[in-house]
């Protein structure tokens, strides 16, 4: 059953990754790494299938099985990552959300500490 729903997970992964590919604002690769993860575990065809494609293959499997992100690509990917996020926090008027007991919630914030994550997660990442 688990297996079932590691395919199940990692096909739906693998459609939005796709489809990031193609669309400037989704990113593809991340989740493309996510299938390959839930490939990884639970169909080994699926699993070499996403990391033998010639044009997205081998930075996923550098990554997954080596922990390893080019230069290139961390200057890409850390580039884009905070252009988009600083345009959403001018441009996107705040999104306050407060909850019982004082607690507020504000996007624009949860945006850019989410910004400063997936900063520390690439640069973390061995060097090609």
């Amino acid at each position: 059953m688990k297996k079932k729903i590691y395919v199940l997970l990692g096909s739906l992964f693998f459609a939005i990754g796709l489809i990031g590919y193609y669309m400037p604002i989704l990113p593809g690769t991340i989740f493309m790494i996510i299938a390959a993860y839930f490939f990884m575990h639970s169909s080994d065809k699926l699993y070499r299938k996403i990391t033998s494609n010639p044009y997205y293959g081998d930075p996923i499997k550098q990554y997954i099985e080596n922990h390893i992100i080019s230069i290139k690509a961390k200057i890409l990917i850390l580039s884009s990552m905070w252009i988009a996020t600083i345009t959403t926090v001018y441009i996107t008027p705040p999104l306050v959300i407060s909850f019982f007991y004082g607690i507020v919630l504000n996007f624009k914030i949860i945006g850019v500490v989410l910004a400063f994550i997936g900063t520390v997660v690439i640069l973390r990442a061995k060097n090609r």
